[in-house]
């Protein structure tokens, strides 16, 4: 049976490391999407991490950051659906940023059980930091895999937004 794996040369950067030989047979794994996604997302967040480590930020503080910027007054409850984060492990991330004064809870004036969103002053000069941070990620990300295949991958992982 002929082999129809991508061939080596064309695989993404499997590791890191100069231990990283030929003689590392990837089978399968060359033929499923996820591989590749989970390599690039271990990359994408180490390099994002460390950048962001100065702002006392990661990926998903900034995220959070990011969609209460975009819409003030988001509910918790609306930010953990559109991040997929477990509301227990959101009222966590929400506390330690409230306690960074990046962002403010506010009792809703429609729905007292509920509370919103906003940053602060302190976090939107944060925030704005950190979008040069990640843009300059992003310009290493495009460096990296080529504008072409970065424009096909955003738009092609786009339909896995919500779900």
């Amino acid at each position: 049976m002929r082999d129809k794996s991508v061939p080596r040369q064309q695989n993404a950067e499997t590791a890191e490391s100069a231990g990283d030989s030929d003689s590392i047979k990837y089978g399968e794994l060359n033929n499923h999407l996820g591989y590749f996604v989970r390599r690039a997302q271990y990359w994408i967040f180490r390099d994002v991490n460390a950048k962001l480590e100065r702002l006392k930020l990661d990926v998903i503080r900034y995220s959070m950051l990011e969609l209460v910027s975009t819409n003030p007054g988001i509910s918790q409850i609306q930010l953990s659906g559109a991040l997929g984060i477990e509301r227990a492990r959101l009222v966590a991330l929400l506390d330690e940023l409230q306690e960074l004064d990046l962002l403010v809870r506010k009792r809703s004036a429609t729905d007292r059980r509920s509370h919103e969103l906003h940053l602060t002053a302190v976090g939107s000069s944060v925030l704005k930091e950190a979008n040069a941070v990640i843009n300059a990620h992003e310009e290493r990300l495009i460096r990296r895999m080529g504008r072409e295949n970065y424009s096909l991958a955003l738009s092609g992982l786009a339909a896995f937004r919500l779900g």
